[in-house]
């Protein structure tokens, strides 16, 4: 059974069996990858961020659930993986999606709790979805028909700095989203019906394309 303290206790374990590497690969076996680079604190130009908590459950769930490629951060090596070009993430996830063929990577992300919407998907202006617009429309409409309120590019696009706009700048094949979620339902046991609810959605979501 799904419950808030399973999720959360195998994102601890996680991190606790992995904290000596600067991050983790999990084979799939299918062609679509999921990131999660902010499961663990960063450090960006000098300042020391939090982790992203509920982007790392989320990602190792629906990696269980759905059979994908998964890369998650698990230690802070003062550096910031969806920031810094030049980072150990990076060169994993090029070398993944070489290696793979990986058409559809999914970059998950925590929204402050303090916003005031549910859901972003960063796209980069609609430059990073090109090659399959129809699997960004059914997210979307799935979020919304959901109860989800939904941004699009606000307050992240993904831009070509970020995980998902340099991926795309070098695979100009790959299909790419950041996905960013409001931590106030991934991380209060009050709102775990609400989780859950989104949890089924996005893996609905990635098993039509996969």
């Amino acid at each position: 059974m799904l419950t808030f303290d399973k999720l959360h206790n195998d994102r601890k374990s996680f991190i606790k069996n992995n904290n000596s590497f600067d991050h983790v690969v999990i084979n799939g076996k299918n062609k679509i990858l999921i990131s999660a680079p902010h499961g663990v604190r960063q450090v960006r130009f000098g300042k020391l961020k939090g982790r992203e908590i509920g982007s790392l459950a989320t990602a190792l769930y629906l990696q269980n659930q759905t059979n994908c490629f998964l890369i998650a951060k698990t230690r802070n090596n003062n550096d910031d993986a969806n920031f810094d070009q030049d980072c150990e993430y990076r060169k994993s996830l090029s070398k993944l999606i070489k290696e793979n063929d990986i058409k559809y990577l999914i970059d998950i992300h925590g929204l402050a709790a303090a916003r005031d919407i549910d859901v972003n998907l960063g796209i980069h202006l609609g430059e990073n979805i090109e090659t399959d617009i129809s699997a960004f429309e059914r997210l979307n409409d799935s979020l919304t028909k959901n109860g989800f309120s939904v941004s699009i590019d606000q307050p992240f696009m993904a831009g070509s700095r970020t995980i998902s706009g340099s991926l795309k700048d070098e695979f100009r094949d790959l299909w790419t989203i950041q996905i960013e979620i409001n931590c106030a339902i991934t991380n209060k046991r009050e709102n775990f019906e609400r989780y859950k609810k989104l949890l089924a959605i996005l893996q609905d979501w990635i098993k039509m394309f996969s």
